[in-house]
């Protein structure tokens, strides 16, 4: 992903690495940790959750493919054994 250069982004990053120096080192590292981890199990629910949906969807499509497939089957073997009733 690409950074934005957003000055009101850039003053905020100021804002918060002159906070994170006024703590202490172990502090700051841990909220860093909490923060990362947070986030990275956060990505991972989503992903699954992305995942989850498209199978969902894919499953959908090939239920809907096999439905259409057995009306069109039905479809055509009723209009080769009643051509008459057709043709009315």
């Amino acid at each position: 992903m690409s950074e934005t250069t957003n000055p009101e982004l850039n003053i905020f990053d100021e804002v918060m690495s002159s906070f994170a120096a006024l703590m202490p080192e172990d502090l700051v590292d841990s909220v860093a940790g909490f923060k990362k981890n947070i986030l990275t199990n956060l990505r991972s629910t989503i992903d699954s959750m992305v995942d989850s949906e498209i199978n969902t969807i894919d499953h959908c499509v090939e239920n809907a493919r096999q439905k259409r497939a057995a009306h069109q089957a039905a479809t055509s073997s009723n209009q080769t054994e009643n051509p008459v009733e057709d043709a009315e």
